[in-house]
């Protein structure tokens, strides 16, 4: 009914600058600063890495007229952490082809509402897991097709900025992919993150609808929890859980809850979904570059 939509940070087109998103905590609560640097200005700080994992980030909820609501905080999440991801994961395809672009992530956002988010966003996450595995890992990566985004200058070029400091995407040798879902909590204070991996057979869902349609639809692909009969492998999909707190009523009947996430957020409840935005950087930091196939 609603056509699909797909968040991705567009290196080819002629931005001058770019938001930088931060917060600032104090007695009252969590505000959203956001101050626009021209690209020559940011920097990758500290050591990169070579990253072990492609991620699929995704953030469900409802769309219009309830994309601001309680519910969708999981999009207002992914809105404020698109504009983050290439100032610290700077990798991108060199070549100039429908697969070029951030090479170890992709983000979308569902346009299915809560309790439908499982099948279009598993058919998405198919045809990314096979885009992945055959144009990004197998001619992107492995024939070292990798440069840095444009957040970098590059003074040297007689090398690549990654090979001057020491990675070497082309190592990787097979898929090791990893859903990311972001999501309302409902049982976290406003703007509280929570981390939980894999699916209910890990950690409760705690009724949340969004979250059982995805199971249900991954469990039913055979995509997760891995079939049984055989050891894990390096392609077996993982399953990392993001929620980001928006409080709860005072009474836990079905109708307040169901009117209280329906509602819309105020100014001071959007800054604190915005700002969890530096805090789950870090936590997708820690994934990408994982090693292991922990699901």
């Amino acid at each position: 009914m609603n056509p699909e939509t797909h968040h991705a940070h567009d290196m080819s087109a002629p931005i001058e600058h770019i938001p930088i998103l931060g917060a600032v905590t104090c007695l009252e609560g969590i505000y959203q600063v956001v101050v626009e640097l021209p690209f020559y200005m940011l920097r990758i700080t500290g050591l990169l890495k070579t990253p072990r994992r492609f991620l699929f980030i995704a953030s469900i909820g409802n769309p219009r007229p309830y994309r601001h609501t309680r519910h969708s905080a999981g999009h207002i999440l992914l809105d404020a952490l698109i504009p983050l991801l290439p100032t610290r994961f700077p990798l991108v395809s060199a070549q100039h082809q429908p697969s070029s672009g951030p090479i170890f992530y992709r983000t979308w956002q569902s346009t299915s509402y809560m309790n439908e988010s499982g099948p279009k966003l598993v058919r998405q996450l198919k045809n990314w897991l096979s885009t992945t595995q055959t144009e990004i890992l197998g001619n992107v990566v492995k024939q070292g097709h990798v440069t840095l985004s444009r957040a970098i200058e590059i003074t040297d070029p007689e090398n690549a900025e990654w090979q001057r400091r020491g990675i070497d995407p082309t190592s990787l040798k097979s898929l090791h992919p990893t859903l990311v879902i972001l999501h309302d909590e409902l049982e976290a204070p406003r703007g509280k993150v929570r981390v939980k991996r894999g699916g209910p057979e890990t950690a409760s869902l705690r009724g949340h609808r969004g979250l059982i349609s995805i199971m249900e639809s991954l469990r039913g692909k055979g995509l997760h929890p891995p079939r049984t009969g055989g050891s894990r492998s390096s392609g077996d999909l993982s399953v990392l859980r993001i929620g980001v707190g928006i409080g709860r009523p005072s009474t836990r009947g079905r109708d307040d809850v169901a009117e209280y996430v329906l509602a819309e957020m105020n100014a001071t409840e959007l800054a604190a979904v915005r700002a969890a935005a530096g805090p789950v950087l870090d936590v997708l930091a820690d994934e990408i570059y994982r090693a292991g196939n922990a699901l």
